[in-house]
């Protein structure tokens, strides 16, 4: 079903872009400012509600202003074309022009990525950045180069925290037996596992049917993902533990990249940049609002002691570093220790 729903979406695309690529939206209407706009495709899978949607409309509108039209960045954001997996695959073909994709979704590629997900390995917040903007960057983009695509910038999806319907999560035993839903991802399987619970692997997509109808008991997202799509509505009990990081990285096609002037590259180049800077603050200052927010409205919010949940990560770390390989899990643990 899901491959034919990717064939299918590939070729809703084709249709969409089959005209000349330096056509853009405006030229249907003519004109010589239409003759020189080029319409470039961002798809991503945030809401329009999301952080993520405001940092690529400031994206996109920088961008157009500092081309002085001759590049309109068009954005399809909350999964219009495709879920993330599809998304990427679609980008790498050359179909979609850039996207804002999982660090979950390029590590099937590149499988170093799998490596910003190893549960508890950072501080918090300004530890991650320091890691993805300095030697991570360094470390990923090269290697995303050489499956057809430019890593521009990591963006942000946020620290991730659980929920449920049944009761609350003060140690980790309170997670035996409850049916929790992941992407599918391999840490995040992995860390959840290790904790206890059963596994239930749903695509981004499918989520919020997924909690609505109670096909599993609970799940595990950032606060502004779980505040966006209304998933307290279900999930009465939420629990702050900032076990896993995710992020989400501005990538864009390199056939695309290699076609632009030089000045096009930098303005784009320094607009994702400060549309990461944008969504990190929009994602941290959103937080505490949101917590606020749905304790008004009689969700029970918890932060227990997060060594309990930690001492658990053995069998985590096991298969991560199985999965990327010691080297690739030993190189991310000595980023974190440096730069911490």
């Amino acid at each position: 079903m899901r491959k034919t729903f990717f064939v299918l979406s590939v070729l809703l695309v084709l249709t969409m872009v089959s005209a000349p690529l330096f056509a853009g939206g405006g030229s249907q209407s003519g004109g010589s400012q239409a003759a020189r706009t080029r319409e470039l495709k961002l798809a991503h899978f945030g809401a329009e509600s999301h952080a993520s949607h405001t940092a690529a409309i400031q994206f996109a509108q920088n961008v157009e202003r500092r081309t002085n039209g001759a590049i309109k960045i068009v954005i399809y954001p909350n999964n219009t074309l495709g879920g993330p997996p599809e998304i990427l695959e679609q980008l790498l073909m050359g179909v979609v022009d850039m996207s804002l994709s999982g660090q979950d979704q390029i590590a099937k590629h590149v499988p170093l990525f799998d490596t910003v997900a190893i549960p508890f390995s950072t501080d918090g917040y300004e530890h991650m950045d320091r890691i993805l903007d300095g030697p991570f960057l360094a470390w990923a983009k090269p290697e995303v180069e050489k499956k057809g695509a430019i890593m521009l910038s990591s963006w942000e999806w946020g620290f991730r925290q659980i929920t449920n319907s049944r009761h609350p999560i003060l140690v980790p035993e309170d997670l035996q037996g409850l049916k929790i839903r992941t992407p599918p991802a391999m840490s995040y399987q992995a860390a959840m596992e290790a904790l206890g619970a059963n596994v239930q692997t749903i695509d981004f997509s499918e989520l919020v049917m997924a909690m609505r109808s109670g096909v599993v008991d609970g799940q595990e997202n950032p606060i502004p993902t779980i505040y966006d799509l209304k998933l307290y509505e279900s999930q009465k009990y939420i629990t702050i533990v900032n076990y896993l990081y995710s992020s989400m990285v501005h990538l864009v096609s390199k056939n695309v990249w290699d076609s632009l002037t030089a000045e096009q590259q930098r303005i784009i180049a320094e607009e994702s940049d400060s549309s990461r800077l944008l969504m990190r603050k929009l994602i941290r200052d959103q937080e505490a609002t949101q917590i606020a927010d749905m304790r008004s409205m009689g969700i029970q919010i918890d932060s227990p002691p997060l060594k309990p949940f930690q001492d658990k990560m053995g069998p985590a770390h096991d298969k991560i570093r199985a999965n990327v390989g010691a080297d690739n899990f030993n190189r991310w643990m000595e980023m974190a220790r440096a730069t911490r």
